[in-house]
């Protein structure tokens, strides 16, 4: 069977899952994607070509007469491709409903219509705006549906419309999106948690083979490591803050950032304005392999200050406790409080302050262990591709 993916751009992590489907089932794997810049993809976000075995079409995207992107030639494409299947997220997914043509001839072809949500930035078709709003995180709402009462409720209804006569089947990572999305009228058996992960394989191997290369790499307890984009809502300028409230009583205490991005400028001068130069060390952008594991292995606890996923991820494969807020979801699955890591609350400096006394306290060699343990016995790319392959099969 074929299967075709619609994506703003082609993180490197997506690449792994896709690869692997590929590779190992009777799938064949095709992905559109823009030609050119991406009117979709956030400013930042690492893409990369390398290692890819699927196909990769790249079309103009331009907005719609509705004022959101689509693909230029998209339907040409599909008669061309002929596949059984096509996996759309949002913004793409509004041209099923407001380019009708489109839709009548996607069914008349039976091809299944699957969406690709992030549930955590959608409302549930009852729940109330107080509601949405009470349990989203202050990175979420500088979006139209905080700011417009009556976008909120036409987003819903247009989902009401999605989920009721177009999609066939939906595909979350996060077990929390069931019930919202089952709330406008899709059928629980027709939605399956795919979950999310790195190429955890790869992973285990980097570290086995740093560790052979660099016998004495040792983690130090009190180093801090954030992974991710400098941009405001990770909350980053949060947790320098928190190191210099906990200075006083951890003089060793490191803050290591691994990222590049908008905010640079403003977060170092902050890290010199309280005078924490030799306690915060800014590291550029590292993607993925030995560099990165090396930051892992040198490190005491990995905390995610503001909005994130896969990167908890890549720090519990490297055996490290977490420290995190509400990320996207998935952290649900993988951090338990006082197992293998702490939660502290959104946007709270003395919450975070808290969380990172308590794990400077506890025993983060065994919670370490717990957070490895997760990801090979459960969330890890086997596991992923799978969720995927058993969904598309079906």
């Amino acid at each position: 069977m074929k299967v075709v993916f619609l994506f703003g751009g082609l993180p490197h992590y997506l690449n792994k899952v896709l690869n692997k489907i590929n590779a190992e089932s009777d799938i064949e794997v095709v992905v559109i994607v823009p030609e050119g810049n991406s009117l979709t993809f956030g400013s930042g976000v690492h893409q990369s070509e390398v290692g890819i075995d699927f196909k990769v079409i790249r079309l103009v995207e331009s907005s719609a007469w509705y004022g959101k992107p689509f693909f230029k030639n998209f339907y040409k494409t599909i008669a061309s491709e002929k596949p059984d299947v096509i996996v759309t997220g949002w913004p793409y997914f509004l041209a099923y409903m407001l380019m009708p043509l489109l839709l009548l001839r996607l069914k008349i072809k039976g091809i299944k219509l699957y969406a690709r949500e992030i549930p955590f930035t959608v409302p549930a078709y009852n729940e109330t705006f107080e509601a949405f709003e009470k349990r989203c995180v202050d990175g979420q709402k500088n979006e139209l549906i905080f700011k417009n009462g009556l976008a909120f409720w036409l987003l819903k209804l247009m989902r009401k419309y999605l989920y009721t006569v177009v999609f066939d089947k939906a595909l979350l990572y996060t077990e929390q999106g069931i019930d919202i999305i089952y709330s406008y009228g899709l059928a629980k058996e027709n939605i399956t948690v795919t979950y999310n992960s790195p190429d955890t394989d790869e992973i285990f191997e980097t570290i086995k083979e740093i560790k052979l290369k660099h016998p004495h790499l040792t983690s130090k307890p009190h180093r801090l490591l954030h992974i991710g984009r400098l941009v405001k809502w990770k909350n980053i300028d949060l947790l320098i803050k928190a190191v210099q409230v906990l200075k006083p009583k951890y003089p060793n205490i490191e803050l290591a950032i691994i990222g590049k991005g908008e905010e640079e400028v403003n977060l170092k001068t902050l890290v010199n304005t309280l005078n924490l130069t030799d306690n915060i060390s800014f590291l550029g952008a590292i993607y993925e392999g030995e560099g990165q594991t090396i930051e892992f292995l040198k490190s005491g606890v990995y905390v995610l200050a503001g909005m994130g996923g896969l990167s908890i991820n890549e720090a519990m494969a490297h055996s490290l406790p977490i420290i995190c807020s509400v990320a996207d979801g998935t952290e649900k699955h993988l951090v338990f409080e006082d197992k293998n890591g702490f939660y502290f609350k959104d946007s709270n400096l003395e919450s975070l302050v808290d969380a990172i006394d308590k794990m400077f306290t506890s025993d983060t060699i065994e919670m370490g262990a717990r957070s490895k343990a997760i990801i090979e016995q459960k969330i890890n790319l086997p596991f992923v591709s799978s969720q995927f392959i058993g969904a598309l099969r079906s």
